[in-house]
């Protein structure tokens, strides 16, 4: 079997680029968002674990209750997002390698 041709494989490479481009680098910030969601959902988990509050139940403690609950519940929902941002941002990078 021949090889391909240079300038396909230019034209090959030129169209994966721009399809990770159109794809890919839009939805980095939801790392960055993941990241986030994680963190406060962690610093929720052991101020709410670990600290007695012994002011008793403020509108500051239901408001960090309620930001840790949200954030409970869309560290699923990103953690797929974001694994499935990874696997596709690697596979475009081993195909543009070929």
């Amino acid at each position: 079997m021949e090889r391909p041709s240079k300038k396909w494989q230019d034209a090959r490479r030129a169209a994966l680029e721009r399809a990770r481009r159109t794809v890919i680098d839009p939805l980095t910030p939801l790392h960055t968002v993941y990241f986030g969601a994680c963190v406060c959902y962690l610093a929720g988990l052991v101020r709410f674990q670990f600290f007695d509050p012994s002011t008793g139940f403020t509108l500051i403690t239901a408001t960090q209750l309620l930001i840790v609950a949200i954030a409970g519940a869309v560290v699923p929902i990103l953690t797929g997002s974001v694994l499935t941002l990874h696997l596709a941002n690697r596979k475009f990078q081993r195909l543009m390698a070929e």
